[in-house]
Order: structure tokens, then sequence, then C-alpha cells
């Protein structure tokens, strides 16, 4: 079933080289909040999303998915699900051969804090005059 979402990723994508044909897979948790609205509450739930994606894009897309980010993605969805340690069931759904779109800009580094104004370190004149 194809599936197209917005969400952001949860962590940094990982990058691990597979040993059939020694393709580059990349795999990322997207995180989408879902509204929930009844009469009687307003509720929100965290949905995730396991996605995988392939080859020379796995490695160019894997520099740029990092936590935070906000992404549209575009893939052939799998429903799936995982039992944690207490017994819960939590369903998530699987993303194969995504197409990743960047919906905001990376973070730019903070600019460098300029010094306070420091007395000058040059004495009056010229200290290579005779």
């Amino acid at each position: 079933m194809k599936i197209t979402f917005k969400g952001f990723v949860g962590k940094d994508a990982t990058l691990r080289t597979v040993t059939v044909g020694d393709s580059q897979v990349a795999v990322l948790d997207i995180w989408v909040a879902e509204n929930i609205r009844s009469r009687s509450t307003d509720n929100q739930k965290t949905l995730w999303h396991k996605v995988t994606i392939w080859r020379k894009y796995a490695e160019t897309m894997a520099q740029y998915l990092k936590k935070g980010r906000r992404i549209e993605v575009d893939g052939m969805a799998e429903a799936k699900a995982y039992t944690t340690s207490d017994g819960r069931i939590v369903p998530y759904i699987n993303v194969q051969d995504a197409r990743i779109e960047f919906l905001d800009r990376p973070q730019e580094p903070a600019a460098p804090e300029v010094p306070a104004e420091e007395e000058d370190p040059m004495p009056e004149g010229n200290p290579f005059e005779d």
C-alpha cells in the first residue's frame, strides 16, 4: 500500500552496509502527532513509523536526516507491531523504498559571539620607530 505522511525525525538516521550486494541502507524513526478529538476529550497521540531507504539515496539522505527535521515521506507501507517488555503490543508502520522531502531548513550553527570591546592592545604611537 502506498503511503504519504508528514512528520519529524525522532533520532539521527543510522547508515549501515548490508552484505547482499554491498548496498547501503538507512533506517530512521519518524513520529507523527495525531490529534484525537471527541466530545469529552482533546488528546494527542504520537504514532511512530520506521522508514528504510536504500543504496546511494540512503548514503546521501543519512547526512541530512537529523533529529527534529520536519519531512514528508512517500513510500510503500506495511503494518507491523512489536511487544514491549511489559507485554504491551505497539503498532507501527514500516515504510520501504521511501522518498524524502525536507519541509524545513537545516539548523544553522550558532553565530560566534562577538567578544566585548577590549582595551586596544597596541600602545600609543608607532612601536617600530626609533
